[in-house]
C-alpha cells in the first residue's frame, strides 16, 4: 500500500470515529452535540491535529507551537505507568470525627458516621469514580480505563475545540457501553456544577476517594475548582441530621410562638422607605465603630447577633437582630450582654435554634423563618452559607431600597491578618505571608479576590463560598435598589464601593420606636396563622410515607427509599433518608465485614423511624 493510501485510510478511520462520535453525543448527549455544531458552524480554528513523522500532534496556529508535541500513545502509556494513587480528592473522613456542631439529646449525624468508621478496613484501595482533567486528544483516557476499570468517569475539557479534536481519535461510544460517562465541555459555572453534581449522585457508594488524571499544568485552577465544589458538596457540611431538626422545631416553635412563622415569599415592603444598615461581624466593622456610634440614628441597623457584645462596648443597640441557626453554646454567649441591647429589638430567627435560645429570645418581638427546607411550602426558606449572604437576601426580601454593608467582608484585614471583629468566638489573626502547600484546605488556604476599597484582598476558600452566594442574589439587583459597600473586605457584584468618610447624611434622625412598632404590626400580618388544608393533606401524605417505611425490610429500604422519593419527591421523611445515605453510603464501602455494616445501618435506620414516628404522632 502507497504512502498515499495509507494516510487516506488513516483520514477514513479518523473521520468515522469523529461521525461515531457525533452521532452517539446527538442520542445521549444532545447539549454537548449541540455545542459541538454551534462550534462548527463559526468555522473558528485556532488548533489544528497534525500527522507529522509519524505520530499525531495538536498545533497551536496561533504561535505554530506544539501544544502537544508527544506521540500520544506513548504518552498514555506512560501517564497510566507514572498514576499516583496522591492525586485524588477525598470525600470522606478515615479517622474519627472529633465533637462539633453537637446537640444534646438529638441525633449528631458526626457520631452516626463515626460507628462505621470504627469498622473501617482499607488495605485495599479499589478506584470506581475518576476524572479527566483536559481532555488532549483523548488516547489516555481508554487506556486509563482498561487499566482501572472505574464505573464512572467525569471528562472535563474547557476549550471546546480541543474536545473537538479529540473525538477523531477517542472513541466515546465504546468507552460508554461500559461506565457511566459525564462530560463538561465548555460550560459556564452553573452548567459546571450541575454536571459535577450529578455525577457524585450516580453510584453513592464510591464518593470516598475520586481520583484524577491532569492534562498538564494550565488545568491546576480546575483542581481548585473541584475541590471548593466537593467541599460545597459534602454531606458533612448541612448533614440529615441538620434537616431532621428543623423539621422536628420547626413544628414545635410553630404551636408554641403564636403561630409567628414569617412568610417571605411575599413581597414584604416595611423597609423600602428606609436607610438600612447591615453589620457583620468582619473587621472592617472595628475600624469604623466611632462613625457607627455618631451615626446610628441616620440607619435602620440590622445586626447578626454575633456582633451584640462588640455593639455593647459603645451601647450601639441594633434595631433588628439576626439569628441565623448556630449552635446553642454559641448563640447563648452571643446574648450574654445586658437585656437592653436586645428587648426592644425585633429579632428574626430561623427555627432550627435550641431550646434553651428559644426561651431566651422568643418575645412579642421575635419572628421565625425557614432555612434550608420548607415544612410550610408557601412562607418559603432562607438559604445561604453565611448569616452575610442570608442577611442581605433577606434585608433585600423586606423591601430594602437604599442598603449600606458594614462588616460583611468575606475576606482577612489585608494589613493585621484578622478574620473577625474581637469578641467573635471565631476570631483568629493569620499570618498572611505563609505560603499553602499546594494543597487547597477549605478553611485555611488563604486566596486573592477582588477587594472592595482595595485592589485585592486576601480570603479563604471558605469565604470565597460565602462571595458566589452574594453575587448570586444581587445579580438580578432592580435599579431602584442601591446597594453600598462601606467594608475593607471583597468586592460583591452590583454593589457601590464606598468610603465612609465620603458619606454626608443631611436626613434628619429617625424616630425609631415609632418605625420598629409600624415594621412589628406588618409582619404580623405576612405570618403564617394556623396549619391550612395543604399542611394537613401533607402531614397525613407523611404519615402514609412512615407507614410504608416502617413494613419494609432492611436488606431491600433503600431501594425503596430511593422509588418513594421519585413518587414523592416533596416529602420531609424522605428527604432525610436521602441525605442519610448520601452521607453513609461512601463509608459503608470500605467495611468489609458485611454483617457488622448492616447491623450498625439497621440501628441506624431504626433510630431514624423512631424519631419520625414520636414526631408525627404528635401532630
Amino acid at each position: 500500500m502507497s504512502k498515499t493510501n495509507e494516510l487516506e485510510e488513516l483520514q477514513n478511520t479518523l473521520q468515522e470515529i469523529f461521525l461515531n462520535n457525533l452521532n452517539f453525543f446527538k442520542d445521549k448527549f444532545p447539549v454537548l452535540y449541540q455545542k459541538i455544531i454551534e462550534f462548527e458552524k463559526r468555522e473558528i480554528q485556532n488548533y489544528s491535529l497534525e500527522f507529522i513523522e509519524n505520530q499525531f500532534q495538536l498545533i497551536n496556529l496561533e504561535n505554530q507551537s506544539n501544544f502537544y508535541n508527544v506521540n500520544p500513545f506513548e504518552d498514555s502509556i506512560n501517564r497510566v505507568n507514572n498514576f499516583e494513587l496522591s492525586s485524588a480528592f477525598s470525600l470522606i473522613k478515615l479517622e474519627e470525627i472529633p465533637k462539633k456542631n453537637h446537640y444534646e439529646n438529638e441525633i449528631n449525624a458526626y457520631e452516626f458516621v463515626n460507628e462505621y468508621i470504627k469498622k473501617f478496613d482499607v488495605s485495599s484501595l479499589d478506584i470506581n469514580k475518576f476524572i479527566f482533567i483536559g481532555t488532549l486528544l483523548g488516547v489516555h483516557i481508554n487506556d486509563f480505563h482498561k487499566a482501572m476499570n472505574c464505573k464512572s468517569y467525569l471528562i472535563i475539557e474547557p476549550n471546546i475545540e480541543i474536545f473537538r479534536l479529540s473525538m477523531f481519535l477517542t472513541d466515546y461510544k465504546i468507552l460508554s457501553q461500559k461506565v457511566n460517562l459525564f462530560f463538561t465541555v465548555n460550560d459556564s459555572k452553573q452548567e459546571f456544577d450541575i454536571t459535577v453534581q450529578n455525577f457524585l449522585n450516580e453510584d453513592l457508594q464510591f464518593n470516598n476517594f475520586i481520583h484524577f488524571e491532569k492534562a498538564n499544568e494550565s488545568y491546576d485552577y480546575l483542581v481548585d475548582d473541584l475541590t471548593i465544589l466537593f467541599n460545597q458538596n459534602s454531606q458533612m457540611r448541612y448533614p440529615f441530621s441538620e434537616y431532621l431538626l428543623s423539621i422536628k422545631r420547626g413544628y414545635k416553635y410553630f404551636l408554641t410562638s403564636k403561630n409567628k412563622i414569617l412568610n417571605i415569599s411575599k413581597n414584604i415592603e416595611v423597609l423600602k422607605n428606609e436607610k438600612v444598615l447591615f453589620l457583620g461581624a468582619g473587621p472592617s466593622l472595628s475600624k469604623k465603630i466611632e462613625w457607627l456610634y455618631l451615626n446610628q440614628k441616620k440607619f435602620i441597623i440590622v445586626a447578626s447577633s454575633a456582633i451584640l457584645k462588640y455593639l455593647q462596648i459603645l451601647d450601639i443597640v441594633p434595631d433588628i437582630i439576626l439569628v441565623i441557626d448556630g449552635q446553642k453554646k454559641q448563640i447563648l454567649d452571643q446574648f450574654d450582654v445586658n437585656e437592653h441591647m436586645y428587648k426592644n429589638s425585633i429579632i428574626l430567627s430561623t427555627f432550627k435554634i435550641d431550646e434553651d435560645v428559644y426561651k431566651k429570645i422568643e418575645s412579642d418581638n421575635t419572628f421565625y423563618l425557614q432555612n434550608s427546607i420548607e415544612i410550610f411550602r408557601e412562607c418559603a426558606s432562607l438559604s445561604g452559607v453565611t448569616v452575610g449572604d442570608i442577611g442581605i437576601d433577606l434585608i433585600l426580601r423586606l423591601g430594602a431600597k437604599e442598603l449600606y454593608l458594614l462588616g460583611i467582608d468575606a475576606a482577612i484585614d489585608s494589613k493585621s491578618g484578622k478574620t473577625h471583629i474581637g469578641t467573635h468566638l471565631s476570631s483568629k489573626r493569620v499570618n498572611l505571608k505563609n505560603k499553602n502547600s499546594g494543597n487547597t484546605n477549605f478553611e485555611e488556604s488563604i486566596i486573592y479576590v477582588k477587594g472592595n476599597l482595595e485592589k485585592e484582598v486576601p480570603t479563604f476558600y471558605e469565604y470565597k463560598e460565602m462571595i458566589e452566594e452574594i453575587n448570586l442574589r444581587l445579580s438580578d439587583l432592580n435599579k431602584d435598589i442601591k446597594v453600598y459597600n462601606l467594608g475593607t473586605g471583597a468586592f460583591f457584584k452590583n454593589t457601590i464601593p464606598k468610603d465612609y468618610r465620603k458619606l454626608n447624611f443631611v436626613s434628619e434622625d429617625i424616630e425609631k420606636n415609632g418605625l420598629k412598632i409600624k415594621i412589628k404590626k406588618i409582619l404580623k400580618t405576612f405570618c403564617k396563622k394556623s396549619l391550612n388544608e395543604n399542611d394537613k393533606n401533607r402531614i397525613t401524605s407523611e404519615k402514609k410515607i412512615l407507614i410504608n417505611l416502617n413494613q419494609l425490610q432492611i436488606d431491600t429500604f433503600s431501594d425503596e427509599v430511593f422509588k418513594l422519593n421519585k413518587e414523592f419527591p416533596s416529602s420531609l421523611i424522605l428527604s432525610v433518608f436521602i441525605n442519610y445515605y448520601k452521607l453513609i453510603s461512601p463509608y459503608l464501602f470500605f467495611i468489609k465485614n458485611k454483617s457488622s455494616a448492616n447491623q450498625t445501618y439497621k440501628i441506624q435506620v431504626n433510630i431514624l423511624l423512631k424519631e419520625f414516628n414520636t414526631l408525627y404522632d404528635r401532630i
